[in-house]
């Protein structure tokens, strides 16, 4: 039930607008392909999926190019910073559903949330359990 999307690796000569603009969920590893952090666009979101991405990977000079900004723009996470290097995201609607949904997948693989979102300061909603553990979490995934 995670994202099913394969990984992309990030560039910073990516042009801003192949990356949607609209709701979504979306995850970022490091260069192992380990998920660091489980986000989401929602309605408030800047530029919806593509401005978050660019807050995780790019930086203000890069956004003045393009003509928009991002009000957190250079607020990382240190656990994202400079580790992420890899990204996957799902247009979705019901982005704060299926952001919980994966969350508790990753919660009942690994007990624990990924690292940005241990240190993030965004509450994180109660989240279920499903008794069993996935293929991914059988392969260290």
């Amino acid at each position: 039930m995670r994202i099913r999307k394969p990984w992309t690796e990030w560039d910073d000569a990516i042009d801003a607008k192949t990356l949607p603009g609209a709701m979504g969920v979306y995850e970022l590893a490091d260069k192992n392909q380990r998920t660091l952090y489980i986000g989401k666009a929602n309605g408030r979101a800047p530029f919806g999926l593509r401005g978050e991405l660019f807050r995780h990977f790019s930086n203000a000079d890069r956004l003045n190019e393009e003509n928009w900004d991002h009000p957190l723009m250079g607020e990382d996470l240190p656990s994202i910073k400079g580790k992420a290097c890899f990204y996957r995201y799902e247009i979705n609607h019901n982005y704060y559903s299926r952001w919980i949904e994966i969350l508790t997948r990753y919660s009942e693989d690994h007990e624990t949330l990924p690292p940005g979102n241990l240190e993030a300061a965004q509450d994180i909603p109660k989240l279920g359990r499903y008794h069993w553990k996935s293929e991914d979490a059988e392969h260290g995934l």
